[in-house]
């Protein structure tokens, strides 16, 4: 089991060992508050439109969205997007195939 509020594994305790958070039952992934995509639509889209920054407005971080879009004659962001696109499909997924968008991270 993982802890809902700081995500630390729990295995079998009643209480959090890290926060002390009571343990709920069920709960087999760390509970994530913040915004969350689909693992494999975000890979897809930032593989096959990573250029023009699409799957960068798909998890909802548009300034970076806006940056692909204004440099994508240059092809780096083609390559960012096939970088972010393999680390998507290869990050683990929660029970529904998501995995989290964090705000102080780049990559997703």
């Amino acid at each position: 089991m993982f802890c809902r509020k700081c995500g630390a594994n729990a295995g079998d305790a009643a209480y959090c060992p890290n926060c002390g958070e009571p343990i709920t039952a069920g709960i087999r992934r760390p509970a994530y508050a913040g915004k969350t995509v689909n693992k494999v639509a975000y890979g897809i889209i930032a593989i096959l439109l990573g250029g023009l920054g699409i799957h960068r407005f798909y998890a909802g971080k548009w300034i970076s969205g806006i940056v692909y879009l204004i440099f994508s004659l240059t092809g780096i962001p083609s390559i960012l997007g096939l970088i972010e696109g393999i680390l998507a499909l290869v990050k683990e997924s929660d029970d529904y195939g998501n995995i989290p968008v964090y705000e102080n991270s780049f990559f997703v």
